[in-house]
Protein backbone atom coordinates (compact mmCIF):
# COMPACT_ATOMS: atom_id res chain seq x y z
CA UNK A 1 0.00 0.00 0.00
CA UNK A 2 2.67 2.34 0.96
CA UNK A 3 4.23 1.74 -2.37
CA UNK A 4 1.09 2.63 -4.36
CA UNK A 5 1.52 5.79 -2.55
CA UNK A 6 4.97 6.21 -3.13
CA UNK A 7 4.85 5.63 -6.86
CA UNK A 8 1.32 7.61 -6.97
CA UNK A 9 3.37 10.83 -5.27
CA UNK A 10 6.32 10.60 -7.45
CA UNK A 11 4.39 10.45 -10.61
CA UNK A 12 2.54 13.66 -9.57
CA UNK A 13 5.99 15.28 -9.02
CA UNK A 14 6.83 14.33 -12.48
CA UNK A 15 4.19 15.36 -13.84
CA UNK A 16 3.93 19.38 -11.85
CA UNK A 17 7.50 19.24 -12.93
CA UNK A 18 6.90 18.47 -16.94
CA UNK A 19 4.17 21.02 -16.75
CA UNK A 20 6.72 23.63 -15.47
CA UNK A 21 9.07 22.86 -18.32
CA UNK A 22 6.10 23.54 -20.68
CA UNK A 23 5.34 26.82 -19.08
CA UNK A 24 8.88 27.52 -19.63
CA UNK A 25 9.06 26.60 -23.20
CA UNK A 26 6.25 29.04 -23.93
CA UNK A 27 7.71 33.08 -25.24
CA UNK A 28 6.63 35.97 -24.05
CA UNK A 29 5.52 39.17 -24.68
CA UNK A 30 8.84 40.80 -23.91
CA UNK A 31 10.48 38.15 -25.79
CA UNK A 32 8.59 38.58 -29.18
CA UNK A 33 9.04 42.23 -28.36
CA UNK A 34 12.94 42.22 -27.97
CA UNK A 35 13.28 40.04 -31.02
CA UNK A 36 10.82 41.94 -33.48
CA UNK A 37 12.91 44.89 -32.54
CA UNK A 38 16.06 42.49 -33.54
CA UNK A 39 15.15 41.09 -36.62
CA UNK A 40 13.38 44.83 -37.79
CA UNK A 41 17.36 45.72 -37.40
CA UNK A 42 18.60 42.73 -39.61
CA UNK A 43 16.21 43.46 -42.08
CA UNK A 44 16.69 47.23 -41.94
CA UNK A 45 20.25 46.63 -42.36
CA UNK A 46 20.54 43.83 -45.00
CA UNK A 47 17.13 43.96 -46.90
CA UNK A 48 16.39 40.77 -48.84
CA UNK A 49 19.46 39.24 -47.98
CA UNK A 50 18.18 38.79 -44.49
CA UNK A 51 14.93 37.27 -45.28
CA UNK A 52 15.85 33.51 -46.40
CA UNK A 53 16.43 33.41 -42.40
CA UNK A 54 12.78 33.61 -41.33
CA UNK A 55 11.50 31.06 -43.34
CA UNK A 56 13.73 28.44 -41.22
CA UNK A 57 11.80 26.52 -38.75
CA UNK A 58 14.92 26.17 -36.86
CA UNK A 59 16.84 29.17 -37.44
CA UNK A 60 17.81 31.95 -35.22
CA UNK A 61 14.47 33.49 -35.36
CA UNK A 62 12.14 30.64 -34.82
CA UNK A 63 12.26 30.00 -30.46
CA UNK A 64 9.99 28.34 -28.12
CA UNK A 65 6.46 28.03 -29.38
CA UNK A 66 6.85 31.20 -31.81
CA UNK A 67 9.06 32.51 -34.37
CA UNK A 68 9.39 35.98 -36.10
CA UNK A 69 7.84 36.60 -39.96
CA UNK A 70 7.90 39.16 -42.50
CA UNK A 71 4.75 40.70 -44.44
CA UNK A 72 5.67 43.08 -47.53
CA UNK A 73 2.43 45.40 -47.08
CA UNK A 74 2.92 47.05 -50.35
CA UNK A 75 2.18 44.21 -52.15
CA UNK A 76 -0.09 42.54 -49.77
CA UNK A 77 1.92 39.81 -49.05
CA UNK A 78 3.99 37.13 -46.41
CA UNK A 79 7.67 37.68 -47.29
CA UNK A 80 9.33 35.28 -45.04
CA UNK A 81 7.67 32.82 -42.77
CA UNK A 82 8.67 29.59 -41.57
CA UNK A 83 5.62 27.57 -42.88
CA UNK A 84 5.60 26.84 -46.85
CA UNK A 85 1.80 27.13 -46.58
CA UNK A 86 1.64 30.91 -45.80
CA UNK A 87 5.14 32.06 -47.33
CA UNK A 88 4.00 34.12 -50.19
CA UNK A 89 0.23 33.94 -48.98
CA UNK A 90 -1.84 37.10 -49.72
CA UNK A 91 -2.45 39.17 -46.65
CA UNK A 92 -5.80 39.75 -47.24
CA UNK A 93 -6.24 35.62 -46.91
CA UNK A 94 -4.87 35.17 -43.53
CA UNK A 95 -7.69 35.05 -41.52
CA UNK A 96 -8.55 34.05 -37.86
CA UNK A 97 -8.65 30.62 -37.46
CA UNK A 98 -11.94 30.62 -35.42
CA UNK A 99 -13.51 33.55 -36.80
CA UNK A 100 -12.40 33.96 -40.13
CA UNK A 101 -11.90 37.62 -39.84
CA UNK A 102 -9.26 38.69 -41.91
CA UNK A 103 -6.51 40.14 -40.04
CA UNK A 104 -3.18 40.68 -42.61
CA UNK A 105 -4.68 44.24 -42.72
CA UNK A 106 -4.87 44.80 -38.85
CA UNK A 107 -1.30 43.77 -39.03
CA UNK A 108 -0.10 46.06 -41.69
CA UNK A 109 -2.00 49.14 -39.79
CA UNK A 110 -0.44 48.33 -36.29
CA UNK A 111 3.22 48.12 -38.22
CA UNK A 112 2.10 52.19 -39.16
CA UNK A 113 2.41 53.03 -35.04
CA UNK A 114 5.10 55.22 -33.73
CA UNK A 115 6.45 51.95 -31.48
CA UNK A 116 4.47 49.50 -33.58
CA UNK A 117 1.62 47.17 -32.11
CA UNK A 118 -0.39 44.11 -31.12
CA UNK A 119 -3.14 42.48 -33.41
CA UNK A 120 -5.07 39.68 -31.48
CA UNK A 121 -6.15 36.67 -33.60
CA UNK A 122 -6.65 32.78 -33.02
CA UNK A 123 -4.03 30.83 -34.65
CA UNK A 124 -2.24 27.20 -34.75
CA UNK A 125 0.36 26.89 -32.11
CA UNK A 126 3.29 24.72 -32.70
CA UNK A 127 3.39 21.57 -31.40
CA UNK A 128 -0.19 21.91 -30.15
CA UNK A 129 -3.60 21.11 -31.51
CA UNK A 130 -6.20 23.58 -31.96
CA UNK A 131 -6.34 27.05 -32.53
CA UNK A 132 -4.95 29.22 -30.01
CA UNK A 133 -4.97 33.40 -28.85
CA UNK A 134 -2.08 34.60 -30.70
CA UNK A 135 -1.58 38.30 -30.12
CA UNK A 136 1.24 39.36 -32.41
CA UNK A 137 3.79 42.16 -32.31
CA UNK A 138 4.44 44.64 -35.46
CA UNK A 139 7.09 46.81 -36.71
CA UNK A 140 7.84 48.69 -39.59
CA UNK A 141 11.75 48.22 -41.45
CA UNK A 142 12.34 49.66 -44.24
CA UNK A 143 10.12 48.34 -46.60
CA UNK A 144 9.12 45.68 -44.60
CA UNK A 145 6.93 44.79 -41.43
CA UNK A 146 8.39 41.99 -39.30
CA UNK A 147 6.17 40.67 -36.82
CA UNK A 148 6.35 37.69 -33.89
CA UNK A 149 3.46 36.54 -31.63
CA UNK A 150 2.77 35.31 -27.94
CA UNK A 151 0.74 32.66 -27.45
CA UNK A 152 -1.56 33.87 -24.23
CA UNK A 153 -4.69 34.64 -23.49
CA UNK A 154 -4.22 36.48 -20.56
CA UNK A 155 -2.52 39.19 -21.67
CA UNK A 156 -4.47 42.60 -21.55
CA UNK A 157 -4.20 45.60 -24.51
CA UNK A 158 -3.02 47.92 -21.66
CA UNK A 159 -0.28 45.19 -20.88
CA UNK A 160 0.80 44.53 -24.41
CA UNK A 161 1.00 48.17 -25.25
CA UNK A 162 3.24 48.93 -22.01
CA UNK A 163 5.62 46.31 -23.30
CA UNK A 164 6.22 47.91 -26.86
CA UNK A 165 7.54 51.04 -25.45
Amino acid sequence: MNKKLLMGATAFCVMGLSGGAWAADAATADEVVAKVKEAAADVKAHADVALTEFDKKDGKWAWKDTYVFVLDCSNGTMKAHPSEKVKGMKLADLKDKESGKEFGSALCDAAKETNGGWVEYMWTKPGAEGHHRKVAYVLTAGNYQVAAGVYDDKLTAKELEAKAK
